[in-house]
């Protein structure tokens, strides 16, 4: 028996056959964005040729092995695909280590993990085709392998959250058809990222406090939002409303040192899932404020070697990369809002359809509810899809749209496909619309009423699968946007 937040769930709750055929799927997919990406990549050419640079055309030579000619075939073939954008500083990063100020935007998990690799278990591989094919390969075995563990991880934690196996297994089959597809194969860290903050969550539903807190504090090496995940330790052990129900004024007293250790524990808890976070800043500014003899007296004068408040990677995102608070917000990037509009959208809809279920529920942190237990289902909808609507799924609500408010006002606004990759609300939001639509057709007597509703299934799955297919053709072949 595990722990949740309505109680306790059984390990038999879930269905392996259904967890093994989430695992095939994500394989599947991944299979076939790979060899998508193969296909286009020696159909159409290259829009930059930067790959050339850490991958010059070795020369010709005959005393060479078949099998080394063959697997150096193989991981420059693979590399053409999967290195592009970001993949270009993981690579460097992992071979070099951080050399450049703008590098460290890009978080050391992932490089740490290749390197490792590459050393290891790849070590002969490093005979035969070199060191830099040697860490492309390394990368995309990282990524890929925390992509099928991510789905399923996604899976599990929808059946204890949403106490629901069906839609948990739509969801993580939505997650298998993700819009931001060949990133979760690439040498980036969306794959590594979503498995860790999925693991994260699923301990804290479990009570595992300190093994989340792990997760959360590694996730802080992977990505710098990994922080934010933090927030469910606040809403578990303070917040909830259903940890306080029961309690009578005349154990004010008892009920104030209860609050006092809980809020002393989410603090703690907090501190150590920053650690990640703080430990890479604190080495960034070791190196570049101290060391960097190189470039002392302009790097001296950083924001970040002068203030305590300023963050390194804060400020390198917007010295290079423009990245502040509406700062996006000009004519000349509305193609890539354009882009960003239908996960945008879905965005919007699954947080109102959520809310308009139950306002004061939404608006009161879950300590109101209109008349309904926690966790009721309407009776006008399919019990699959209602599942949606659990009280459970309140924080995952806020943290949908607070990093919704973050996407669309301060990053890359096209990016947000990527960066919803670790929100599971939006599959579960995704699986609904599938799983109310399916419900609505078996239920209408009429096919040609049940054909007027299958449009929003069909436009979800559209996008999903559609978005993602043609990012695999774009990203293979270095065309924006990434």
């Amino acid at each position: 028996m595990v722990s949740s937040s309505k109680g306790a769930v059984p390990i038999c709750a879930y269905s392996r056959s259904r967890i093994h055929k989430v695992i095939q799927y994500a394989v599947l997919s991944r299979v076939v964005a790979l060899l998508l990406g193969a296909v286009s990549n020696a159909i159409v050419s290259d829009y930059d040729s930067s790959l050339s640079v850490i991958l010059p055309v070795p020369a010709s030579d005959f005393n060479s092995s078949v099998i080394s000619a063959l697997c150096g075939w193989f991981a420059r073939s693979l590399a053409q695909v999967v290195v592009r954008w970001d993949a270009f500083y993981f690579v460097h990063i992992a071979d070099a280590g951080y050399v450049y100020e703008q590098e460290h935007a890009f978080f050391p998990l992932l490089p740490l993990l290749m390197r490792m690799l590459s050393s290891s278990v790849l070590l002969p591989f490093v005979g035969a085709v070199g060191r830099p094919l040697a860490l492309i390969v390394a990368g995309v075995i990282v990524s890929n392998v925390s992509f099928v563990l991510a789905a399923a991880t996604l899976y599990i934690l929808g059946v204890e959250t949403m106490r629901n196996d069906k839609l948990a297994y739509i969801a993580a089959l939505m997650y298998v058809i993700a819009p931001s597809n060949i990133f979760m194969s690439a040498v980036c860290t969306e794959s590594l990222f979503a498995l860790l903050v999925f693991l994260a969550m699923l301990f804290i539903g479990r009570c595992r406090y300190l093994l989340a807190a792990g997760c959360i504090a590694i996730s802080g090496l992977c990505r710098s939002n990994g922080l934010v995940y933090a927030g469910f330790f606040v809403w578990n052990l303070v917040v909830r409303a259903d940890i306080w129900r029961g309690c009578t004024p005349s154990s004010g007293s008892r009920l104030a040192a209860a609050l006092a250790r809980r809020a002393l524990g989410a603090l703690s808890l907090v501190g150590l899932s920053a650690a990640g976070f703080v430990a890479f800043e604190i080495y960034g500014r070791n190196r570049l404020c101290n060391t960097h003899a190189d470039f002392a007296d302009v790097l001296s004068k950083r924001p970040y070697c002068t203030s305590t408040w300023s963050t390194i990677y804060g400020f390198v995102q917007a010295e290079y990369w423009n990245v502040g608070f509406l700062r996006y917000y000009t004519l000349q990037q509305l193609p890539n809002f354009l882009l960003a509009a239908p996960m945008i959208g879905l965005s919007l809809a699954g947080l109102w359809t959520y809310l308009a279920y139950d306002p004061v529920r939404f608006a009161t942190l879950g300590w109101i509810h209109r008349g309904r237990s926690l966790g009721a289902k309407p009776d006008t909808v399919d019990a699959v899809a209602a599942a949606y609507f659990d009280a459970s799924l309140l924080p995952h609500m806020y943290l949908w749209a607070l990093l919704l408010g973050v996407a669309t006002t301060t990053m890359h606004v096209q990016v947000i496909t990527r960066f919803f990759s670790s929100v599971p609300a939006v599959f579960w939001f995704a699986a609904h619309v599938v799983a109310k639509v399916a419900a609505q057709k078996e239920e209408l007597a009429s096919a040609q009423a049940s054909r007027s509703k299958r449009w929003v299934s069909w436009v979800v799955v559209g996008y999903f699968v559609g978005y993602g297919l043609v990012g695999v053709v774009l990203f293979s072949n270095f065309f924006p946007p990434a």
